[in-house]
């Protein structure tokens, strides 16, 4: 796939370098997946009989080889996203087309990963598995079905309900039923799903920066371009990208005012992670325009609620889950993940209060429940604010509230605030240094945490030893690696 060359600086890399450079450092990280992503181990999988890949993952040499190999793909994959940057610092310098062709370089590779940075897949495959059966995942978790394990679940959503909205359950249970049960197609199957959320990203993405007036490429390259985000919606097949895509169209079509359009783009998004519900308000502050007393805030609010309840009406209706998901959205305590700051201090004080007898859980509960409550005094507040010039910049603090104090965190949900935030304005060029710093510490942590290292091999010797390749070549990549460092050092301008 050719990129169109032109007259550079002698500092800049090409399009086409960047293009195949990045494309090579997703074939590493493909070709390390077999060894050290998460492999399939239901007994419909041919995989899990092929002793091609059986031998990847079962010789020490071969795991040590796959992990070295995914770290230099990941860290080379952060180094030509860091290297693309000048080339979408200002109008003209890269069409909107070419930038396509560079990330569709980048993707393509991954489309033959096993999933990576995460093993959600399996539970989406779970609990359309639990819907064919006739069972609610909002009432169960997945391990109301004998096999769940060998699937691939992680053990977290054993008994927790299920997080996702109805339009993405019955989208799960067709393609299982498409499937009939084969892990490798599910997940194939649900890649294509996650690509066509990475597109629609790509397109919604330009059309709210233009709206806002930003650069779409420069967004394109911050919100999609992100190795954190094509490596955890197409290398792990996560949903993040089509709720993402969902809200940033619901924002697109209320600066078109077309309310009918946003609310039901909005519907789909919370159809998919029932969280996004708590953008509805920003939409109205949106539709509102200019005018914005109290008194047109709460008639607006009323009109977009009516509209979005409608199409959740409908949704829950055609899928028969109706409004199962909104109690769901409230438990996630259940599945609390002790890293995050209130899932472990929920952990922490419960278990002080059991050393007194007291019922461990219902203080957890408790506890959750304060937290949840002041994201949601927070998200009111916003909703409020006297300046309500920037809506998406409200409705991104908002989110930020509701993820970082809920009871559990996953590295994918600051995708969602990198996303909301770096839209709603061009951020100052230490708060793009910041984003790349985050975004690739993130990746450390989840690389290392995602392993899939089988039982016949140490896990803390072999994580132990990612984290200590994949440090070292960042640090290299921040310290050493004069073309990261000249970008690094921020624009001419």
């Amino acid at each position: 796939m050719a990129v169109q060359e032109r007259k550079l600086e002698p500092q800049r890399a090409s399009l086409r370098s960047l293009s195949w450079q990045g494309f090579i450092a997703s074939a590493l990280i493909t070709v390390a997946s077999w060894g050290i992503g998460w492999f399939p181990r239901n007994q419909l999988s041919p995989l899990a009989r092929s002793g091609f890949f059986i031998e990847f993952r079962t010789d020490a040499p071969g795991v040590i080889i796959c992990i070295v190999l995914m770290a230099v793909g990941i860290v080379w994959l952060t180094r030509t996203w860091i290297l693309a940057r000048p080339w979408v610092q200002s109008a003209g310098e890269i069409t909107r087309k070419e930038l396509s062709r560079l990330l569709a370089m980048w993707s393509a590779p991954l489309m033959l990963s096993f999933p990576i940075l995460s093993r959600d897949v399996y539970s989406y495959l779970a609990q359309g598995r639990m819907l064919h059966a006739d069972k609610s995942p909002y009432a169960e978790g997945i391990s109301a079905l004998p096999g769940w394990f060998d699937g691939g679940s992680d053990g977290l959503w054993a008994q927790s309900p299920s997080p996702y909205g109805p339009f993405f359950l019955v989208l799960s249970r067709i393609i299982y039923f498409v499937s009939n049960g084969i892990p490798e197609v599910g997940v194939g199957l649900l890649r294509i799903i996650a690509v066509l959320g990475v597109w629609g990203c790509y397109h919604y993405t330009a059309k709210l920066a233009a709206k806002m007036g930003q650069s779409p490429n420069w967004a394109n390259w911050a919100i999609v371009g992100n190795p954190l985000f094509l490596l955890t919606m197409i290398g792990g097949v996560h949903n993040d990208a089509l709720m993402i895509a969902g809200v940033f169209s619901a924002f697109a079509y209320a600066y078109d005012r077309r309310p009918m359009a946003a609310t039901m783009a909005l519907a789909i998004a919370v159809s998919v992670k029932p969280i996004v519900l708590l953008v509805l308000p920003f939409i109205g502050l949106v539709l509102l325009g200019r005018t914005r007393t109290m008194r047109a805030r709460w008639k607006i609010w009323v009109k977009v609620a009516a509209m979005s309840l409608t199409w959740l009406l409908l949704i829950g209706a055609v899928t028969n889950l109706w409004f199962g998901w909104l109690p769901a959205m409230f438990t996630a305590g259940d599945a609390a993940f002790p890293y995050a700051p209130v899932g472990l201090i929920g952990w922490s004080v419960s278990n002080l209060a059991g050393l007194s007898g007291a019922d461990i859980s219902l203080v957890n509960t408790i506890v959750v429940a304060i937290f949840q409550l002041l994201s949601l005094v927070i998200v009111a507040r916003l909703a409020l604010a006297k300046d309500a010039s920037s809506p998406v910049r409200l409705a991104a603090w908002a989110l930020s509230a509701v993820v970082l104090l809920a009871p559990i965190i996953q590295p994918w949900y600051i995708l969602w605030l990198i996303a909301l935030f770096a839209i709603s304005h061009r951020v100052a060029w230490g708060s793009e240094k910041l984003m790349i710093h985050a975004s690739s510490i993130i990746l450390v942590a989840v690389f290392v945490d995602q392993l899939s290292i089988e039982q016949w091999h140490s896990a803390w010797l072999l994580k132990s030893l990612a984290g200590v390749v994949v440090l070292g070549l960042f640090a290299a990549l921040f310290t050493a690696d004069a073309p990261t460092k000249r970008v690094l050092r921020g624009p001419e301008a």
